[in-house]
Protein backbone atom coordinates (compact mmCIF):
# COMPACT_ATOMS: atom_id res chain seq x y z
CA UNK A 1 0.00 0.00 0.00
CA UNK A 2 3.05 2.24 1.03
CA UNK A 3 4.74 2.01 -2.46
CA UNK A 4 1.76 2.00 -4.20
CA UNK A 5 0.68 5.64 -2.71
CA UNK A 6 4.32 6.79 -3.56
CA UNK A 7 4.31 5.60 -7.32
CA UNK A 8 0.42 7.76 -7.24
CA UNK A 9 2.36 10.36 -5.88
CA UNK A 10 5.19 10.53 -8.67
CA UNK A 11 1.77 9.76 -11.09
CA UNK A 12 0.18 13.00 -10.11
CA UNK A 13 3.48 14.97 -9.79
CA UNK A 14 2.68 15.42 -13.72
CA UNK A 15 -1.26 15.82 -13.53
CA UNK A 16 -0.69 19.62 -14.26
CA UNK A 17 1.18 18.97 -17.12
CA UNK A 18 -1.23 16.11 -18.06
CA UNK A 19 -4.47 18.43 -18.46
CA UNK A 20 -2.42 21.68 -19.87
CA UNK A 21 -1.51 18.66 -22.62
CA UNK A 22 -5.03 17.23 -22.70
CA UNK A 23 -6.19 21.02 -23.67
CA UNK A 24 -3.86 21.34 -26.53
CA UNK A 25 -5.28 18.29 -28.11
CA UNK A 26 -3.14 15.18 -26.78
CA UNK A 27 -5.38 13.28 -25.05
CA UNK A 28 -2.91 12.77 -22.56
CA UNK A 29 -5.31 12.07 -19.61
CA UNK A 30 -7.04 8.71 -18.91
CA UNK A 31 -10.48 7.71 -19.46
CA UNK A 32 -10.97 6.38 -16.28
CA UNK A 33 -10.43 9.94 -15.10
CA UNK A 34 -13.66 11.06 -17.57
CA UNK A 35 -16.09 8.08 -16.76
CA UNK A 36 -16.16 8.91 -12.98
CA UNK A 37 -16.56 12.80 -13.71
CA UNK A 38 -19.07 13.71 -16.50
CA UNK A 39 -18.65 17.52 -15.57
CA UNK A 40 -14.75 17.50 -16.22
CA UNK A 41 -15.32 15.92 -19.59
CA UNK A 42 -17.76 18.36 -20.25
CA UNK A 43 -15.26 21.25 -18.75
CA UNK A 44 -12.06 19.60 -21.05
CA UNK A 45 -14.07 19.17 -23.78
CA UNK A 46 -15.25 22.75 -23.99
CA UNK A 47 -11.34 23.91 -23.24
CA UNK A 48 -10.21 21.53 -26.22
CA UNK A 49 -12.43 23.73 -28.55
CA UNK A 50 -11.71 26.93 -27.52
CA UNK A 51 -7.86 26.02 -27.84
CA UNK A 52 -8.95 24.68 -31.75
CA UNK A 53 -10.73 28.51 -32.32
CA UNK A 54 -7.41 30.43 -30.31
CA UNK A 55 -5.19 28.43 -32.67
CA UNK A 56 -7.32 30.15 -36.04
CA UNK A 57 -7.43 33.14 -34.55
CA UNK A 58 -3.64 33.55 -33.96
CA UNK A 59 -2.83 32.58 -37.06
CA UNK A 60 -5.75 34.76 -38.98
CA UNK A 61 -5.11 37.21 -37.02
CA UNK A 62 -1.19 37.39 -37.53
CA UNK A 63 -1.69 36.84 -41.70
CA UNK A 64 -3.74 39.96 -41.54
CA UNK A 65 -1.25 41.89 -39.47
CA UNK A 66 1.45 40.54 -41.94
CA UNK A 67 -0.46 41.65 -44.98
CA UNK A 68 -1.03 44.80 -44.08
CA UNK A 69 2.59 45.72 -42.74
CA UNK A 70 4.10 44.27 -45.84
CA UNK A 71 7.34 46.24 -45.59
CA UNK A 72 7.92 45.16 -41.98
CA UNK A 73 9.53 41.00 -41.90
CA UNK A 74 9.12 40.93 -38.42
CA UNK A 75 5.49 40.32 -38.57
CA UNK A 76 6.22 37.89 -41.17
CA UNK A 77 8.70 36.03 -38.88
CA UNK A 78 6.10 35.88 -36.48
CA UNK A 79 3.39 34.22 -38.86
CA UNK A 80 6.59 31.38 -39.44
CA UNK A 81 6.80 30.90 -35.81
CA UNK A 82 3.02 30.61 -34.75
CA UNK A 83 2.99 28.40 -38.25
CA UNK A 84 5.68 26.20 -36.20
CA UNK A 85 3.95 26.27 -32.98
CA UNK A 86 1.18 24.17 -34.50
CA UNK A 87 3.24 21.69 -36.71
CA UNK A 88 4.99 21.18 -33.30
CA UNK A 89 1.24 20.44 -31.54
CA UNK A 90 0.25 18.46 -34.14
CA UNK A 91 3.54 16.60 -34.28
CA UNK A 92 3.26 15.64 -30.48
CA UNK A 93 -0.43 15.00 -30.98
CA UNK A 94 1.02 11.49 -33.06
CA UNK A 95 2.81 10.54 -29.54
CA UNK A 96 0.55 10.81 -27.25
CA UNK A 97 0.44 7.07 -26.33
CA UNK A 98 4.20 7.50 -25.48
CA UNK A 99 3.50 10.46 -23.34
CA UNK A 100 1.74 7.89 -20.83
CA UNK A 101 4.43 4.91 -21.73
CA UNK A 102 7.15 7.08 -20.87
CA UNK A 103 5.68 8.00 -17.52
CA UNK A 104 4.69 4.44 -16.55
CA UNK A 105 8.56 3.87 -17.62
CA UNK A 106 9.73 6.36 -15.14
CA UNK A 107 7.05 4.43 -12.26
CA UNK A 108 8.50 0.96 -12.62
CA UNK A 109 11.83 2.65 -12.42
CA UNK A 110 11.26 4.19 -9.49
CA UNK A 111 9.75 1.14 -8.02
CA UNK A 112 12.85 -1.24 -8.92
CA UNK A 113 15.32 1.16 -7.52
CA UNK A 114 13.06 1.81 -4.27
CA UNK A 115 13.59 5.83 -4.93
CA UNK A 116 10.32 7.68 -3.66
CA UNK A 117 11.67 10.43 -1.37
CA UNK A 118 11.82 13.27 -4.45
CA UNK A 119 8.11 12.27 -5.87
CA UNK A 120 7.06 15.78 -3.26
CA UNK A 121 9.73 17.61 -4.43
CA UNK A 122 9.21 17.06 -8.34
CA UNK A 123 5.36 17.99 -7.48
CA UNK A 124 6.21 21.02 -5.92
CA UNK A 125 8.38 22.14 -8.64
CA UNK A 126 6.20 21.29 -11.35
CA UNK A 127 3.46 23.88 -9.45
CA UNK A 128 6.12 26.25 -9.72
CA UNK A 129 7.19 26.10 -12.81
CA UNK A 130 3.48 26.68 -14.17
CA UNK A 131 3.10 29.35 -11.57
CA UNK A 132 6.01 31.44 -12.39
CA UNK A 133 5.58 30.78 -16.43
CA UNK A 134 1.78 31.56 -16.38
CA UNK A 135 2.77 34.83 -14.35
CA UNK A 136 5.54 36.20 -16.53
CA UNK A 137 2.91 35.36 -19.50
CA UNK A 138 0.02 37.66 -18.17
CA UNK A 139 2.79 40.18 -17.05
CA UNK A 140 3.74 40.09 -21.03
CA UNK A 141 0.53 40.73 -22.14
CA UNK A 142 -0.38 43.33 -19.70
CA UNK A 143 2.65 44.95 -20.31
CA UNK A 144 2.10 44.94 -23.90
CA UNK A 145 -0.86 47.34 -24.13
CA UNK A 146 1.13 50.24 -22.54
CA UNK A 147 4.46 49.63 -23.90
CA UNK A 148 5.97 51.35 -26.75
CA UNK A 149 5.52 48.15 -29.30
CA UNK A 150 2.03 47.92 -28.90
CA UNK A 151 1.32 52.02 -29.36
CA UNK A 152 4.08 51.82 -32.80
CA UNK A 153 2.26 48.45 -33.70
CA UNK A 154 -1.31 50.15 -33.53
CA UNK A 155 -0.07 53.06 -35.32
CA UNK A 156 1.39 51.14 -38.08
CA UNK A 157 -2.02 48.84 -38.81
CA UNK A 158 -4.09 52.41 -38.95
CA UNK A 159 -1.47 54.08 -41.09
CA UNK A 160 -0.85 51.27 -43.48
CA UNK A 161 -0.51 51.72 -47.52
CA UNK A 162 -1.64 48.35 -48.43
CA UNK A 163 -5.41 48.41 -47.71
CA UNK A 164 -8.13 51.10 -47.94
CA UNK A 165 -9.65 53.07 -45.16
CA UNK A 166 -12.77 51.14 -45.70
CA UNK A 167 -11.14 47.58 -45.34
CA UNK A 168 -9.01 48.45 -42.59
CA UNK A 169 -11.92 49.46 -40.38
CA UNK A 170 -12.69 45.70 -40.35
CA UNK A 171 -9.34 44.92 -38.80
CA UNK A 172 -9.58 48.01 -36.19
CA UNK A 173 -9.34 45.26 -33.54
CA UNK A 174 -6.88 42.61 -35.00
CA UNK A 175 -3.70 44.12 -32.88
CA UNK A 176 -5.73 43.82 -29.31
CA UNK A 177 -6.29 40.49 -30.52
CA UNK A 178 -3.10 39.32 -32.06
CA UNK A 179 -1.36 40.99 -28.53
CA UNK A 180 -3.81 38.40 -26.63
CA UNK A 181 -4.20 35.07 -28.93
CA UNK A 182 -0.65 34.77 -29.89
CA UNK A 183 0.67 34.85 -26.42
CA UNK A 184 -1.26 32.88 -25.09
CA UNK A 185 -1.56 30.45 -27.69
CA UNK A 186 2.49 30.13 -27.16
CA UNK A 187 1.64 29.78 -22.82
CA UNK A 188 -0.14 26.73 -23.66
CA UNK A 189 1.98 24.80 -26.24
CA UNK A 190 5.47 25.46 -24.62
CA UNK A 191 4.29 25.44 -20.94
CA UNK A 192 2.98 22.11 -21.45
CA UNK A 193 5.92 20.80 -23.62
CA UNK A 194 8.71 22.17 -22.18
CA UNK A 195 7.36 21.29 -18.75
CA UNK A 196 7.11 17.86 -19.81
CA UNK A 197 10.32 17.44 -21.82
CA UNK A 198 12.12 19.16 -18.99
CA UNK A 199 11.04 17.46 -15.68
CA UNK A 200 10.97 14.17 -17.61
CA UNK A 201 14.29 14.73 -18.03
CA UNK A 202 15.25 15.99 -14.81
CA UNK A 203 13.51 12.55 -13.18
CA UNK A 204 15.57 10.18 -15.61
CA UNK A 205 18.41 12.31 -14.28
CA UNK A 206 17.74 11.60 -11.13
CA UNK A 207 17.44 7.70 -11.41
CA UNK A 208 20.43 7.65 -13.87
CA UNK A 209 21.90 8.64 -10.42
CA UNK A 210 20.52 6.14 -8.57
CA UNK A 211 21.86 3.56 -10.50
CA UNK A 212 25.12 4.75 -10.54
CA UNK A 213 25.03 5.31 -6.65
CA UNK A 214 23.97 1.87 -6.17
CA UNK A 215 26.81 -0.17 -8.13
CA UNK A 216 29.57 2.27 -6.20
CA UNK A 217 27.96 0.60 -2.90
CA UNK A 218 27.39 -2.70 -4.41
CA UNK A 219 28.30 -5.73 -2.66
CA UNK A 220 30.11 -8.99 -4.26
CA UNK A 221 26.83 -11.03 -2.85
CA UNK A 222 24.07 -8.51 -4.34
CA UNK A 223 22.42 -9.41 -7.47
CA UNK A 224 22.55 -6.78 -9.84
CA UNK A 225 20.02 -7.50 -12.59
CA UNK A 226 17.54 -5.42 -11.49
CA UNK A 227 20.34 -2.35 -11.82
CA UNK A 228 20.53 -3.91 -15.86
CA UNK A 229 17.02 -4.02 -16.12
CA UNK A 230 16.69 -0.57 -14.66
CA UNK A 231 19.13 0.92 -17.27
CA UNK A 232 17.78 -0.54 -20.39
CA UNK A 233 14.50 0.80 -19.38
CA UNK A 234 15.76 4.66 -18.81
CA UNK A 235 17.50 4.34 -22.17
CA UNK A 236 14.60 2.79 -24.10
CA UNK A 237 12.85 6.09 -22.64
CA UNK A 238 15.64 8.54 -23.45
CA UNK A 239 14.90 6.95 -27.01
CA UNK A 240 11.36 7.53 -27.53
CA UNK A 241 11.48 11.07 -25.82
CA UNK A 242 14.14 11.59 -28.80
CA UNK A 243 11.93 9.97 -31.33
CA UNK A 244 8.82 11.77 -30.33
CA UNK A 245 9.72 14.61 -29.09
CA UNK A 246 13.29 16.15 -30.67
CA UNK A 247 11.20 18.34 -33.39
CA UNK A 248 9.01 19.83 -30.15
CA UNK A 249 12.32 20.60 -28.81
CA UNK A 250 13.89 22.05 -31.62
CA UNK A 251 10.71 24.13 -32.54
CA UNK A 252 10.80 25.39 -28.55
CA UNK A 253 14.81 26.24 -28.75
CA UNK A 254 14.60 28.12 -32.08
CA UNK A 255 11.53 30.37 -31.48
CA UNK A 256 12.81 31.21 -28.30
CA UNK A 257 15.86 32.28 -29.67
CA UNK A 258 14.15 33.87 -31.62
CA UNK A 259 12.59 35.79 -29.17
CA UNK A 260 15.51 36.32 -26.86
CA UNK A 261 17.01 38.21 -30.30
CA UNK A 262 14.22 40.68 -30.74
CA UNK A 263 13.59 41.45 -27.16
CA UNK A 264 17.67 42.52 -27.09
CA UNK A 265 17.62 44.56 -29.99
CA UNK A 266 14.10 45.28 -31.10
CA UNK A 267 12.60 47.01 -28.05
CA UNK A 268 12.94 50.41 -27.62
CA UNK A 269 12.19 52.34 -24.11
CA UNK A 270 10.10 55.11 -24.23
CA UNK A 271 7.80 54.15 -21.62
CA UNK A 272 7.60 52.22 -18.32
CA UNK A 273 5.25 49.31 -20.05
CA UNK A 274 8.79 48.85 -22.11
CA UNK A 275 11.00 47.93 -18.67
CA UNK A 276 7.87 45.57 -17.55
CA UNK A 277 7.51 44.24 -20.96
CA UNK A 278 11.14 43.80 -21.73
CA UNK A 279 11.95 42.05 -18.10
CA UNK A 280 8.95 39.58 -18.77
CA UNK A 281 9.90 38.54 -22.03
CA UNK A 282 13.34 38.21 -21.16
CA UNK A 283 12.56 36.00 -18.36
CA UNK A 284 10.09 34.00 -20.44
CA UNK A 285 12.05 32.97 -23.33
CA UNK A 286 15.14 32.59 -21.18
CA UNK A 287 13.80 30.25 -19.11
CA UNK A 288 12.06 28.09 -22.42
CA UNK A 289 15.39 27.63 -23.28
CA UNK A 290 17.44 26.83 -20.39
CA UNK A 291 14.60 24.78 -19.36
CA UNK A 292 15.33 22.29 -22.52
CA UNK A 293 18.94 22.60 -22.89
CA UNK A 294 20.15 22.06 -19.18
CA UNK A 295 17.52 19.28 -18.57
CA UNK A 296 18.54 17.46 -21.75
CA UNK A 297 22.01 18.06 -21.05
CA UNK A 298 22.10 16.98 -17.60
CA UNK A 299 20.29 13.58 -18.71
CA UNK A 300 23.05 12.79 -21.43
CA UNK A 301 25.66 13.41 -19.06
CA UNK A 302 24.00 11.09 -16.12
CA UNK A 303 23.20 8.86 -18.50
CA UNK A 304 26.92 8.41 -19.92
CA UNK A 305 28.14 8.32 -15.91
CA UNK A 306 25.46 5.21 -15.73
CA UNK A 307 26.98 3.49 -18.66
CA UNK A 308 30.03 3.36 -17.43
CA UNK A 309 29.33 2.37 -14.11
CA UNK A 310 27.28 -0.48 -15.96
CA UNK A 311 30.21 -1.34 -17.67
CA UNK A 312 32.03 -1.97 -13.94
CA UNK A 313 29.97 -4.10 -12.89
CA UNK A 314 31.72 -7.62 -13.89
CA UNK A 315 34.72 -6.49 -12.26
CA UNK A 316 32.79 -5.55 -8.99
CA UNK A 317 31.14 -9.10 -9.00
CA UNK A 318 33.92 -11.54 -10.57
CA UNK A 319 32.19 -14.45 -9.92
CA UNK A 320 29.80 -13.69 -12.95
CA UNK A 321 31.91 -11.93 -15.02
CA UNK A 322 31.27 -13.73 -18.30
CA UNK A 323 27.41 -14.00 -17.46
CA UNK A 324 27.48 -10.14 -16.75
CA UNK A 325 29.68 -9.70 -19.67
CA UNK A 326 27.32 -10.97 -22.24
CA UNK A 327 24.53 -9.61 -20.71
CA UNK A 328 25.65 -5.86 -20.63
CA UNK A 329 27.24 -6.48 -24.35
CA UNK A 330 24.10 -7.36 -25.49
CA UNK A 331 21.72 -5.00 -23.74
CA UNK A 332 23.63 -1.74 -22.82
CA UNK A 333 26.14 -0.96 -25.39
CA UNK A 334 23.96 1.47 -27.49
CA UNK A 335 24.69 4.99 -27.31
CA UNK A 336 21.22 6.80 -26.98
CA UNK A 337 21.46 10.65 -26.42
CA UNK A 338 18.53 13.75 -26.87
CA UNK A 339 19.33 15.89 -29.98
CA UNK A 340 17.59 18.62 -31.18
CA UNK A 341 15.48 17.65 -34.18
CA UNK A 342 17.92 14.35 -34.63
CA UNK A 343 20.40 17.41 -35.74
CA UNK A 344 22.43 18.57 -32.98
CA UNK A 345 23.09 16.18 -29.61
CA UNK A 346 22.22 18.92 -26.84
CA UNK A 347 25.07 19.53 -23.83
CA UNK A 348 25.36 23.00 -22.01
CA UNK A 349 28.15 24.11 -24.81
CA UNK A 350 25.18 24.42 -27.07
CA UNK A 351 23.73 27.30 -24.20
CA UNK A 352 26.75 28.77 -24.39
CA UNK A 353 26.97 28.78 -28.52
CA UNK A 354 23.35 30.25 -28.87
CA UNK A 355 24.22 32.82 -26.58
CA UNK A 356 27.50 33.60 -28.58
CA UNK A 357 25.37 33.28 -31.95
CA UNK A 358 22.85 35.50 -30.90
CA UNK A 359 25.41 38.83 -29.26
CA UNK A 360 27.18 38.62 -32.94
CA UNK A 361 24.39 38.63 -35.36
CA UNK A 362 22.88 41.67 -32.65
CA UNK A 363 25.96 43.16 -32.87
CA UNK A 364 25.95 43.11 -36.76
CA UNK A 365 22.47 44.50 -36.57
CA UNK A 366 23.39 47.57 -34.39
CA UNK A 367 26.70 48.25 -36.42
CA UNK A 368 24.34 47.76 -39.75
CA UNK A 369 21.92 50.35 -38.38
CA UNK A 370 24.69 52.87 -37.15
CA UNK A 371 25.99 52.90 -40.40
CA UNK A 372 22.74 53.24 -42.13
CA UNK A 373 21.80 56.19 -40.00
CA UNK A 374 25.04 57.64 -40.42
CA UNK A 375 25.21 57.68 -44.05
CA UNK A 376 24.93 61.44 -45.91
CA UNK A 377 21.88 61.89 -47.85
CA UNK A 378 22.82 61.58 -51.75
CA UNK A 379 22.02 64.66 -54.13
CA UNK A 380 19.45 64.47 -56.09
Amino acid sequence: MIMNKHINLIKRSFQPILILLHITGLESLPHEVFSKNSFLNFVLKCLQYLFSILECVAVASQLIASALLLNNKVHWVLFILVLLEIIANLQTRKSRKQIHLILMTLQKCTQKLQCFQDGRKFRTSIFAYFAVMFGLNISYIMSYFYSSEGIVFKTSMKNSQFASQEVKQFFIFVPEILSVAFPALTALVFISLTGYYGFVCFYAKFLFNRIEEKIKNLSKDCSCMPIIDTYVELTTLLKSLDDYLSFSAFVIVVSSLAGLFYVNFGINFLYVGDVIHFLSAEIWFSTLVCMIILSASAVNSASLAAKEAIYSLPGKIPRYYYELDVIIRSDCMRDVSLNLWKIYKIDRSLLLSALGTLITYGMLLVTMGSTIKSKPPQAE
